[in-house]
């Protein structure tokens, strides 16, 4: 690919010259401007420490997206950059907020420059509007850092800091009524990869005027300490002092003189600056930057909070709906059909999976205006109140009517609660097509007599009645099934009936499935991998594994279940009274830490008076190459889509077992694929590796397996394939299995 120097515009590798302003083109980037055949590269928008920005279009949908690449220098000196940058994406795309820039592909260019594909925005940066305006009114600074905390907020809640706060990431849409929609934080869980990047980011400060991450980081991120949300939270108070002192508290000529400032100055005030405010403003922000994280304002809401009082001393805390009980909820959108498309404030958020269910995190709380559309069906839109506790919502939509345009009958919809959320959902297992689509019309079932007279009209009566009478049975029927959950459902925000008991509810013992292995020595790790996200596997060595019992499947959400239900123990967070949604008691659970899978574990030990625990690496490496076969899959030496959950978009785990298929030589299901599995092992690098591997701080475990969201032709997850994570994330593609000894 080529650019023009000028502006910017990407070519062809064989246009030399740009037919806009006849300047030459610079080669840019290996191959055409097309990824993965279908974002095509218009022109260059931006570039940073640690990527260029391109404006792109979809080849086939015509949307505008912002895709992000990797400098290939950068690449070059890190082998583990893909596997790391891949893993940021993951945390980035979790995110759903109107206030953040949503992340919806990544993809690897020629095995080894990645790239992320985000929403595309257009407006100015805070960065533009404060050199323009300098300094801003407190109202005006409030309205700001209330939207850009409802956003990082949103993060935080689900464990993910953003590590590079700045006035360059905020983005202000031109297109939007208010400011808390207009706010767009970019480059969300994008970590710095590279001490080094710190460099780059102030020589382009010092170059081009632009205000780089040195002057808004917090002090343990000088000391390479892994950051918290606390990190974040100084940052923003960097940038709420600079809107309204019209510069940042810390300046310096070189980056030591910076970083002694944030480590050990004490930072001014608005005073100091020549403004003059109120205490409590000057309170509320010298609270977010105090230089120890335990002493600092402990969250975005309270920051919030404290200088909204600062700005209208009228309104107290204890008056304000509290942000802090009631921080962000999670919106589970089912929807008939399924794969359909779901708009939260009129901004695209996904499609529904093949089962009909969306699950969004991070929704502020407050009303929101939910749409949701379906090629062939008629939009189905309704208000919806997120206060801080899980939101279940059913849309039904109804089919278009060809023959009369112009008739629209009103949607039907039901807002689940979670105390109706179970009954709800087994509803839409009982039936999955509507009334209308069950009953047979009229044209259908009877034939119009042709001969007229009292015969005709007899006949004609008789038709309407037995209409009536099927009608009235197809409504009974539908009672004792269940549908109306007991009762008439009214159209519009109905209430259901209790939950009905499931088989698989906490009352029901579910006892899993164990298979025994004789244990052996084997060959772990693999010494044929070259690709940077591989080589952690190298080199491979013997190891030894004692006789044990594996798990036949993941742990599911049914057994998860009675877990909680007998200790008390906290539910995942995407289940609603402590219970999985209906119809999903056999997929894996997930969103467990490896506290939670250690806490089942002893549980089911209690329960069954034996042992069980995590598998360590070597163990469920053993299982899945089947012992000293070796095998690259459970299933044999070669990729096959057909044996394992793994597919690019199917994002959703699907029951245990689905894919027989796949199974090891003793049977063990579902080891390749559906959800990562927790093990027992701790980072570390295999015996006699060259390989460096980089340590975060904290306790970081290997896990393995992949998952549903893996894409089997950027990712190769074999028997061997390893990544590591914290001890305590929570994901919507990470469970576990476990194993008992002998």
């Amino acid at each position: 690919m080529r650019e023009c120097q000028q502006c910017k515009t990407c070519y062809a590798d064989a246009v030399a010259t740009c037919p806009t302003d006849g300047l030459p083109t610079a080669h840019t980037i290996e191959g055409e401007p097309v990824l993965e055949g279908k974002y095509h590269l218009e022109m260059r928008i931006g570039q940073g420490g640690m990527g260029v920005v391109y404006k792109a279009r979809h080849a086939y949908l015509k949307t505008l997206h912002a895709i992000k690449i990797i400098l290939p220098d950068l690449v070059g000196n890190d082998p583990q950059l893909v596997t790391r940058f891949r893993q940021e994406a993951l945390a980035a795309a979790a995110i759903r907020h109107q206030n953040v820039v949503s992340v919806t592909d990544y993809g690897v260019i020629n095995g080894t420059l990645p790239f992320l594909v985000m929403e595309y925005v257009e407006g100015e940066s805070l960065h533009d509007l404060l050199a323009r305006e300098k300094r801003l009114s407190p109202e005006h600074s409030l309205d700001l850092i209330t939207a850009i905390c409802a956003g990082v907020g949103a993060a935080h809640h689900q464990g993910i800091v953003h590590r590079d706060l700045k006035p360059l990431n905020i983005m202000i849409c031109n297109d939007r009524p208010s400011m808390s929609q207009a706010v767009k934080i970019l480059d969300f869980g994008l970590a710095k990869i590279k001490s080094g990047e710190l460099l780059g980011s102030f020589i382009q400060a010092q170059t081009t005027g632009l205000m780089g991450s040195p002057y808004y980081m917090a002090p343990e991120q000088w000391a390479d300490e892994d950051p918290d949300t606390r990190a974040d939270i100084y940052s923003l108070g960097v940038m709420l002092f600079q809107m309204m002192a019209g510069d940042v508290p810390f300046k310096g000529s070189s980056i030591p003189a910076i970083m002694k400032k944030h480590v050990s100055d004490p930072a001014p005030t608005l005073a100091d600056m020549g403004l003059n405010v109120s205490r409590d403003i000057e309170l509320a922000i010298q609270h977010t930057l105090v230089k120890d994280p335990d002493k600092r304002t402990p969250t975005v809401e309270q920051m919030v909070a404290e200088f909204r009082h600062g700005v209208d001393p009228s309104i107290h805390t204890s008056q304000m709906p509290s942000m802090t009980s009631l921080p962000v909820s999670s919106l589970n959108v089912l929807t008939r059909p399924p794969r359909s498309n779901v708009y939260v404030d009129n901004v695209s958020v996904g499609n529904t999976s093949d089962s009909g269910i969306l699950l969004l995190e991070g929704i502020q709380s407050g009303n929101h205006h939910l749409r949701v559309s379906h090629n062939g069906f008629q939009d189905w839109t309704s208000d919806v109140v997120c206060d801080g506790k899980p939101v279940e919502v059913v849309a039904e939509l109804r089919a278009q009517q060809p023959t009369d345009p112009n008739a629209i009958p009103k949607p039907t919809f039901q807002t689940l609660s979670p105390a109706n959320t179970q009954a709800q959902m087994s509803q839409h297992q009982v039936t999955p097509l509507s009334m209308q689509e069950t009953i047979a019309s009229p044209s259908q079932t009877f034939q119009q007599p042709k001969k007229k007279g009292i015969a005709g009209l007899v006949l004609g009566i008789g038709a309407v009645l037995g209409l009536f009478v099927l009608g009235v049975i197809g409504i009974v029927a539908a009672y004792m099934l269940g549908v109306f959950g007991g009762g008439a459902v009214p159209p519009n925000n109905a209430t259901a009936s209790p939950t009905p008991k499931t088989a698989n509810s906490p009352a029901t013992t579910v006892k899993a499935e164990m298979i025994q292995l004789p244990g052996g020595t084997f060959k772990m790790g693999r010494s044929d991998v070259s690709k940077p996200e591989e080589l952690n596997q190298k080199p491979e060595h013997t190891v030894k594994v004692e006789p044990f019992s594996i798990d036949k499947t993941e742990v599911t959400n049914g057994e998860y279940a009675q877990f909680v239900a007998a200790t008390g123990h906290a539910a995942p967070k995407h289940w609603s009274n402590n219970q999985p949604v209906s119809g999903t008691e056999n997929r894996p659970v997930s969103y467990v830490s490896m506290d939670d899978a250690n806490a089942f574990a002893a549980w089911r030990s209690k329960r069954d008076g034996v042992t069980y625990r995590l598998p360590t690496e070597q163990e469920w490496e053993f299982a899945a190459r089947n012992g000293d076969k070796g095998d690259t899959y459970p299933w044999g030496s070669g990729w096959d889509a057909t044996k394992a959950v793994m597919a690019v978009g199917n994002s959703e785990p699907t029951d245990v077992g689905s894919k027989p298929a796949g199974k090891s030589d003793a049977g063990i299901l579902d080891l390749i694929g559906n959800v990562w599995e927790w093990t027992s092992t701790e980072l570390a690098a295999y015996p006699g590796s060259n390989v460096d591997i980089i340590k975060k701080p904290g306790k970081r475990i290997m896990i393995r397996g992949g998952s549903a969201n893996e894409d089997p032709a950027k990712l190769t997850i074999t028997s061997s394939f390893r990544v590591d994570v914290a001890a305590d994330q929570r994901e919507k593609n990470l469970g576990f299995r476990l194993v008992k000894p002998g």
